[in-house]
């Protein structure tokens, strides 16, 4: 039942063109990417910011520099691979530069995010940034957040805010220890 919802969410996701971003066509793919549509892994919800020109091209979340450094932190930490794992972003579509989304963009792919949720009814969403902190909890500041179990109360479920692995990030010693040790608190959710 929950692949079947996921795959038709996912057609509706792909022709989204509610904001100038959806649809795009970007080296030839369009700029639309969905999730892993990971189903066993739906205990853990992963939400990042929005898919990078690497993820565009393949047509899945986290599959460019930051998910490398995303995949290797939780073999290295965690000792799981992705599939133990859903992943998702809170915009679905390239943005121009890879900036991060606008607040219209973002509130045009809520929908999405709203039916992820309440098909996969997850124990634990893990966001990914500053974007996707905001989308789910409405708080801002990362800095602020981050390793600490927060509840979302639009969604009634447990949060835990990490830095997004991007390069600007993942290259600062510091931030990568802090990334790591905050991504221990998964362990008690596997």
């Amino acid at each position: 039942m929950k692949a079947y919802q996921l795959s038709a969410l996912k057609k509706e996701c792909l022709r989204c063109r509610k904001c100038a971003i959806g649809g795009q066509i970007i080296n030839g793919k369009c700029s639309n990417v969905f999730s892993n549509m990971c189903i066993k892994g739906s205990k853990i919800m992963v939400i990042g910011q929005n898919p990078g020109s690497e993820e565009v091209k393949i047509g899945r979340p986290f599959c460019g520099v930051s998910g490398k450094f995303f995949n290797n932190a939780i073999k290295e930490v965690l000792n799981i691979n992705r599939s133990f794992l859903y992943i998702t972003n809170c915009v679905r579509c390239f943005t121009p530069n890879n900036r991060p989304p606008s607040e219209a963009e973002m509130e045009n792919c809520r929908y999405l995010l709203d039916r992820e949720i309440e098909i996969l009814n997850p124990k634990l969403i893990v966001t990914l940034g500053n974007p996707a902190l905001r989308q789910i909890t409405g708080n801002q500041g990362i800095k602020k957040y981050h390793g600490k179990i927060e509840t979302s109360l639009r969604y009634g479920i447990s949060v835990l805010p990490l830095y997004h692995p991007s390069p600007l990030n993942t290259n600062k010693p510091d931030i990568c220890r802090e990334f790591k040790n905050d991504l221990k608190k998964l362990s008690e959710y596997l």
